[in-house]
């Protein structure tokens, strides 16, 4: 029976992990869409943002599952501690610690946008721009220390949603709010 616990946590660890970076790069990216003009038609911005905001709330979820089976899992033996508290851990501590950083990362992230109406706006901005930090870091310790790093699927993905964060963001920061140059034509019509 601890065969199958072992195997269970261990599948768990590894699938929340994944979907959960899958989840918080759909996110970063849906949330770009929000704040640059890259939709030149887009359904309701409700909608989007509710949607960007389940999305972030889903990969938040997933993290902790995530930490939760590793924790419980026998065969690598982490403490609650060393994964809370960054650089504590001695087996893989910089991937862990990249990986403890992106979860208090997402939690701050997340706490500020379930608190929106409570805090500034300013504040809050800032706090959201720690979103392109915690893509790169979570993904630094996804490839330093998950298991499927070398799998070609997962590197095609992340290949692609790492150069599509990467080409949205670049346009943000290059043209901020305002209407960019190119369109992208959504298949919604108002």
């Amino acid at each position: 029976m601890d065969r199958v616990t072992d195997e269970f946590t261990w599948y768990l660890s590894r699938a929340t992990g994944l979907v959960g970076w899958v989840l918080l790069a759909v996110a970063t990216i849906w949330g770009l869409l929000l704040t640059s003009r890259l939709l030149e038609r887009r359904p309701s911005p409700a909608w989007l943002l509710d949607l960007h905001r389940h999305l972030g709330s889903l990969a938040l979820l997933l993290t902790v599952v995530h930490v939760g089976a590793i924790w419980v899992d026998d065969f690598v033996d982490y403490t609650i501690a060393e994964l809370v508290i960054p650089f504590t851990s001695d087996l893989e501590t910089l991937a862990v610690a990249f990986g403890v950083l992106s979860l208090w990362m997402l939690v701050v992230i997340q706490a500020s946008s379930w608190q929106r109406a409570r805090i500034p706006l300013p504040l809050w901005r800032r706090l959201h721009w720690l979103s392109a930090p915690l893509f790169v870091i979570v993904s630094l310790h996804g490839w330093l220390v998950g298991t499927d790093s070398d799998h070609p699927l997962a590197a095609i993905v992340a290949l692609i949603l790492i150069a599509e964060i990467a080409l949205i963001f670049g346009l943000r920061l290059r043209y901020g709010r305002r209407a960019l140059p190119i369109k992208f034509e959504s298949a919604y019509e108002d």
